[in-house]
């Protein structure tokens, strides 16, 4: 009997024990909004924040008609990988209202100095989203322009677009594809 009892008290405390999520090998960054190391974090950015809804944990980022970009990842590439990365893999977690949201997760490359843009790809989230008022997991490949250099900001954000809808992102991985 004291057997029994101490393997239900162990099968009851392991069950009980924080689960920790496996990152993949080419994880570059990652966000799940509880910390924003790393991530774009000025008060515009942070009005972005939200407990509203959550796919883990107890934040998202936000956008709607008072908030036209998420807290979103800004940093130069050479901080971003040790070797310049010819693709990279944007994955998120979304919850959208219904069909008439329109807003985009945009991947961006401005040359350092300049501010030119030499990269701009979005996830049209209105066509790659097809049920709502749920998380869907979205993704897009995204190749870097032949003339990036280490010095050139990556951002990666949700951008509301023309959208009245609220739109929430979470669980956001930006992944070497090389």
């Amino acid at each position: 009997m004291r057997k029994l009892l101490c393997l239900l008290l162990a099968v009851g405390v392991a069950a009980c024990a924080e689960k920790k999520t496996e990152l993949p090998a080419n994880l570059l960054s990652h966000n799940d909004f509880e910390e924003l190391d790393g991530w774009m974090g000025s008060n515009e950015y942070l009005a972005s924040l939200t407990t509203e809804q959550a796919h883990s944990g107890k934040y998202s980022a936000k956008v709607d008609p008072a908030v036209e970009f998420s807290a979103g990842y800004s940093k130069p590439l050479g901080k971003v990988a040790d070797h310049m990365p010819k693709k990279l893999k944007i994955q998120a977690w979304v919850n959208i209202a219904n069909s008439k949201a329109a807003p985009f997760i945009v991947t961006e490359l401005k040359q350092a100095g300049t501010n030119k843009q030499l990269l701009w790809e979005g996830i049209e989230l209105a066509k790659e989203v097809k049920h709502y008022n749920m998380w869907v997991q979205v993704e897009k490949t995204v190749s870097m322009p032949a003339e990036a250099a280490y010095n050139d900001v990556l951002k990666v954000y949700l951008w509301r677009g023309n959208s009245i809808q609220p739109t929430y992102v979470d669980d956001m991985m930006i992944l070497n594809e090389q």
